[in-house]
């Protein structure tokens, strides 16, 4: 077992720079800074509702049982963009998305279906459920207008009936809805790069289909050109709502639960006595490792999938894993994913990409500014593998100049020993190799950690029910349609 701390860390303690998503592409914010002040168009449209008396409420569309954290995130003053600035960002969204999908199998400029489009101001937005570097996630209380407002229009409204947005008998909204954060907003090349990964990542979410993969239920009408519109707030995706994040559950569940050498079993305190566990100790043990190695081996299933059309992830952490209703994890946050043309592959096997990512979780390789391949994932999931396994922090207390030196040059790891079982211990050694033609491949990963789960629940569980290559149900209205890629990613704007 990991060491016992004195004190166990709440989730906000334990975020860090160390934590936070590194993302910066070069040609976008080239392209952004071409656009002199001069040039700038002087009618500016806010992507915020105007208030009454300009107060710092809530913006009207926010359901009255908003959180405190959603007010907050709020009030930040309201962004000055040019109208002049939402043109070059939808134009520079539009051309990414077009050159990322020209040699794509997977992303195309066709048509996808069960996706709907939805008006910004048919959605009213309720709490604030996470928060993200670029994005922050916001609960749906009602997707439609009101019978009694005055402009009724329904047309692109999918979800007009209570039970489509809401659940019958737990009550719990069904959806959920991704959009920048004021802050990116305000700044040009941050609202330029935020919305290329918007885009990018609801066509990916549109066009991929994984039980462990979160699903977009909806886009903005009018696509890139909804940025223009008065009301708009960005670019925006409609999720399937999640309820904690893999973040949440190790460190706000599994620490208090599943630390089983100070629980009770059978009424007594657990007692280790000549270093020999009391029988149900192990067999606790076993079973609370089993698990936490499932929702481990369905993220790697995730992976797998992706990396199966050559799709890397490249931001592979607990804030970027969610739990759905039924408790099924879900990879969300495809900003990063980059689809690698085989054509450009370089002798040793890598690829010429950015720097991108969370450094705690990030690949020597791509921390040293190198290129590298889909085996940088395979690194990120390894040290992900670990925390999951131990329940603690990988590279606690560790400055990001600690990280460069000892971890990406000299190959510090995380206590390899605080794993005890020898299978998983060998697996994450591996997996998280200095050389990334040492580390195996997400399909080794992946049935090393089916078989090693099939052994922890006493190979009670099926092939099966172990498969990943069928989607679960959910619910989804009737009226979803199939929507035409060439009209969301045009952009009738003609950019000097």
């Amino acid at each position: 077992m990991p060491p016992q701390k004195s004190r166990r860390k709440t989730v906000e303690e334990l975020h860090d720079v160390l934590s936070t998503t590194h993302h910066k592409l070069s040609a976008i914010t080239e392209e952004m800074n071409e656009l002199s002040a001069t040039s700038a168009t002087h009618r500016v449209l806010t992507p915020l509702d105007q208030h009454d008396n300009d107060s710092e409420e809530e913006p009207k569309e926010s359901a009255p049982n908003a959180t405190a954290a959603a007010t907050a995130e709020s009030n930040p003053p309201e962004p000055d963009i040019s109208l002049r600035i939402h043109e070059k960002v939808a134009y520079i969204a539009s051309k990414a998305y077009r050159r990322a999908s020209a040699k794509s199998s997977v992303l195309c400029m066709d048509t996808v279906g069960g996706v709907d489009l939805i008006k910004f101001d048919h959605i009213e937005v309720g709490q604030l459920l996470g928060k993200g570097s670029f994005s922050n996630v916001y609960e749906i209380t009602k997707i439609g207008h009101d019978e009694s407002s005055e402009t009724n229009d329904l047309q692109n409204v999918t979800y007009t009936k209570k039970e489509d947005y809401q659940r019958r008998t737990s009550k719990t909204f069904r959806y959920a809805i991704k959009f920048l954060k004021d802050d990116i907003l305000s700044n040009p090349n941050s609202y330029a790069i935020g919305t290329v990964d918007l885009v990018t990542e609801g066509m990916f979410l549109a066009s991929l289909t994984h039980p462990n993969i979160i699903k977009v239920r909806a886009l903005p009408v009018g696509g890139v050109e909804s940025l223009l519109q008065p009301k708009a707030k960005g670019y925006f995706l409609v999720l399937d709502r999640l309820f904690d994040t893999l973040n949440e559950r190790i460190y706000e569940l599994w620490q208090e639960e599943h630390r089983v050498d100070e629980a009770n079993v059978g009424g007594s305190k657990m007692l280790r006595i000549l270093g020999k566990q009391n029988k149900k100790v192990k067999e606790q043990e076993k079973k609370y490792l089993g698990e936490r190695l499932k929702v481990a081996f369905d993220i790697s299933a995730a992976l797998k999938f992706l990396h199966d059309k050559n799709i890397i992830y490249r931001d592979l952490k607990p804030e970027n894993l969610g739990f759905d209703v039924r408790g099924d994890i879900k990879l969300f946050d495809l900003g990063l994913v980059k689809e690698l043309d085989p054509n450009k592959m370089k002798k040793d096997g890598n690829y010429k990409l950015s720097m991108a990512g969370t450094p705690r979780y990030m690949a020597p390789e791509c921390g040293k500014k190198k290129r590298y391949n889909l085996s940088a994932d395979v690194y990120s999931f390894s040290v992900l593998l670990w925390e999951i396994i131990t329940m603690c922090q990988p590279l606690e207390d560790f400055t990001y100049t600690r990280l460069q030196t000892e971890v990406f040059e000299e190959g510090h790891r995380p206590d390899i020993k605080a794993i005890t079982n020898k299978n998983m211990r060998e697996l994450v050694r591996l997996g998280w190799h200095q050389e990334s033609s040492q580390r195996p491949s997400m399909d080794t990963m992946y049935e090393k950690l089916k078989k090693e789960v099939m052994v922890l629940q006493n190979k009670k569980a099926t092939d099966r029910e172990m498969s990943h290559d069928r989607r679960r149900s959910t619910f989804t209205a009737s009226r979803l349609s199939t929507v035409d890629v060439r009209m969301l990613l045009r952009s009738s704007v003609k950019i000097d």
